[in-house]
């Protein structure tokens, strides 16, 4: 039986082999140069192996402008080219029309209804959708793709039973949000308990964004520490994958890649893929909306040959 884990890092480029400009370079994180060689730029992509293959995956989807979260991440979610059917490319948080198509075309929601078990892993706090209602929190496309399958949110009491992980992976920032008494973990044990959640299901999707958002602040200090916090989660994970489990990690855009500008950027994201047939699988992504159609195609196939 096939399993699919997505894990999506926002605003995360294939960047210029440059120390002075990409934090992914200056702090060269161990998971990157093990599996491909050399650090995550450019210039390691495309790579291919039997186990582990890396795509450069095109962002800027024919439309003119830089690319943008909620046209990206709807691309990603539902196979549909978003910023060509909005005209541009749309920032933030998606407004009606996005959510329209994530609501009819995403891709936990196609999945639910053809009987695959398919989940988040992402935990959200116990006044989410309180603060939501009060308009003092706006969806997200992933949170949105996860309503859309009337999936229910994780919450702390599933954390606690390992089965969810906070987006910050460990739990560091859970205090800011009002969220206390709640163990930090280390992010080894997120990547296990991730892992552990995509062993249960057909497919699974974890979202981080911390990327995106220290990127914007161009801050040297915190982009360390949260390259060696990506660097213990994704060898983790990696470590853990079973033979039977395709592992895709992907972007919306470029931004924490380079550190000259506080935008985001035009470069293309890495698209790396780890697990049985990941060739095949990688070779058939060229931009965003490669990445949903892949997916199922990968699991239909899968239901085919058991």
């Amino acid at each position: 039986m096939r399993n699919v884990l997505l894990i999506f890092i926002d605003g995360f480029g294939l960047g210029d082999a440059d120390p002075a400009i990409n934090p992914l370079v200056r702090f060269d994180p161990a998971f990157f140069r093990r599996i491909l060689g050399q650090p995550l730029t450019r210039q390691a992509a495309p790579f291919w192996s039997d186990r582990v293959c890396l795509v450069p995956a095109d962002a800027r989807l024919g439309v003119a402008g830089l690319p943008q979260s909620a046209t990206g991440q709807t691309a990603i979610f539902t196979g549909i080219n978003a910023p060509q059917v909005m005209g541009r490319h749309i920032l933030g948080f998606p407004g009606p029309a996005l959510a329209k198509i994530i609501a009819e075309s995403g891709i936990l929601r196609e999945l639910v209804a053809e009987g695959y078990s398919a989940t988040s892993a992402n935990m959200y706090g116990p006044t989410y959708m309180d603060q939501v209602a009060k308009r003092k929190r706006r969806h997200s496309v992933t949170t949105l793709t996860i309503l859309g399958a009337d999936g229910q949110l994780r919450s702390l009491a599933d954390m606690a039973a390992g089965e969810a992980v906070y987006q910050d992976i460990t739990n560091e920032s859970l205090p800011r949000y009002g969220i206390d008494g709640v163990p930090l973990i280390t992010p080894a044990d997120a990547g296990g308990h991730l892992i552990t959640l995509a062993s249960q299901h057909r497919f699974t999707m974890f979202e981080y964004f911390l990327t995106d958002w220290y990127g914007h602040k161009k801050d040297w200090t915190l982009a360390e520490k949260i390259v060696g916090e990506l660097d213990e989660f994704l060898t983790a994970v990696h470590q853990a994958t079973s033979d039977n489990l395709l592992v895709i990690i992907t972007s919306d855009h470029g931004n924490f890649e380079d550190f000259s500008v506080s935008t985001h950027t035009y470069n293309p994201v890495p698209t790396l893929v780890w697990g049985p047939d990941c060739r095949r699988v990688a070779g058939k992504i060229n931009d965003l909306t490669d990445i949903k159609p892949t997916i199922l195609a990968y699991l239909k196939e899968g239901e085919a040959s058991d």
